[in-house]
């Protein structure tokens, strides 16, 4: 393989805190008294009440205090696509573990990284991330926004380059230089708010009592700039890929539809198995440059879709269980270069207290 140099941080490091900007202020809209979001003032979002809701199917404990403890992971796959096979590439991302709260509208996450689970640096290299993630939602919309970084990438599947790499070599091809980030916005309308609860699926403030399932609809916005100093296909694999495929950087933005489907089961009155499934179509204009130094810009159809399973239990004084989901996105209809999945895994054990904020904490809006 090719020997690649690295690049200095200072100029990703400033963009990625102006792209972080811009996702904080994007859904703040100055309206001469005050800022808001869609239109609704924030004060009005700090002063929560307990939702409205059908009460034979969903139960809320927004009014109590919520502690947990958590394990989670992300993931993240960058498919190469050649003519016979694909180059997959991916950073590597450890499991972490911490401690939650969270009340009314608050709420915190603290973790660490487990130096085990499959986390080995001598083998698979070191992948610099960062993330920011914004959510807001209520019965009807849910809303998010996500920026996520990655710089360092190993081959996961190197018997491309050499059959029986392993026997030769302990460690994965390993790229540096490679560097990945994506901006993700969603907005989601689902059609049986009363009935169907969405945080009860994300193993959060409410419990599902009864079955209840929902469609919904939604629209997305994505922009992905995925770059290197050389090629993504190393040298000797240049017979077995499209020359528009040797890509030093590609740059794409897409819009989207979706139309999902959310579904809830209950077994034994406290334990229950929700699973969400949404696909969608996408318009995608696409930038690319290689290193034979040919640009080129092309608008074209394509698809993505989103996919998530959540087990788990729920009562008045605890919960937990795991949830789990996949995004694909970059997804053409024809002649694709790249295609990128991110997928995430969560653990969560949790208690709920009956909880009246004293002190200052009870002079925070909303609480």
């Amino acid at each position: 393989m090719k020997k690649f140099t690295v690049l200095g941080m200072g100029t990703v490091r400033a963009n990625r805190w102006i792209i972080c900007v811009m996702l904080m202020l994007f859904p703040l809209i100055s309206n001469g008294q005050g800022f808001g979001f869609l239109g609704i003032p924030l004060d009005t979002l700090l002063k929560t009440r307990t939702p409205r809701v059908d009460r034979a199917y969903i139960t809320t404990y927004y009014r109590q205090l919520h502690l947990y403890a958590l394990s989670d992971r992300q993931g993240y796959n960058m498919r190469v696509v050649g003519n016979a096979y694909s180059l997959q590439y991916k950073p590597n991302l450890p499991w972490a573990l911490g401690l939650g709260v969270n009340y009314k509208w608050i709420g915190t996450e603290l973790t660490i990284k487990l130096p085990f689970f499959g986390y080995t640096p001598e083998r698979r290299g070191k992948t610099k991330p960062f993330g920011v993630t914004i959510n807001l939602n209520n019965r009807r919309f849910w809303f998010s926004t996500q920026y996520q970084f990655y710089r360092g990438f190993y081959l996961s599947n190197p018997d491309v380059l050499q059959p029986n790499w392993f026997e030769h070599s302990t460690a994965y091809p390993y790229r540096n230089d490679i560097r990945s980030q994506t901006v993700t916005s969603r907005l989601l309308y689902q059609f049986n708010p009363l009935r169907l609860s969405i945080p009860a699926t994300l193993l959060q403030r409410e419990e599902q009592r009864r079955n209840a399932r929902s469609w919904n609809l939604g629209g997305s916005f994505s922009y992905q700039y995925i770059r290197a100093d050389s090629s993504l296909v190393p040298s000797g694999l240049v017979a077995d890929f499209r020359p528009e495929s040797r890509l030093l950087s590609l740059q794409s933005l897409s819009l989207g539809i979706d139309v999902g489907y959310t579904q809830t089961v209950i077994f034994h009155k406290r334990y229950f198995m929700s699973f969400t499934v949404r696909p969608g179509l996408t318009v995608l204009h696409q930038q690319t440059k290689t290193e034979l130094n040919e640009s080129a810009s092309q608008l074209q159809a394509g698809w993505q879709g989103t996919a998530s399973v959540t087990l788990g239990y729920s009562s008045a004084s605890y919960y937990g269980g795991i949830y789990g989901s996949t995004t694909k996105v970059n997804r053409t209809f024809s002649k694709g270069l790249i295609n990128t999945d991110a997928d995430y895994i969560k653990l969560v054990f949790g208690k709920r207290i009956r909880y009246r904020p004293k002190g200052i904490i009870k002079q925070v809006p909303g609480l």
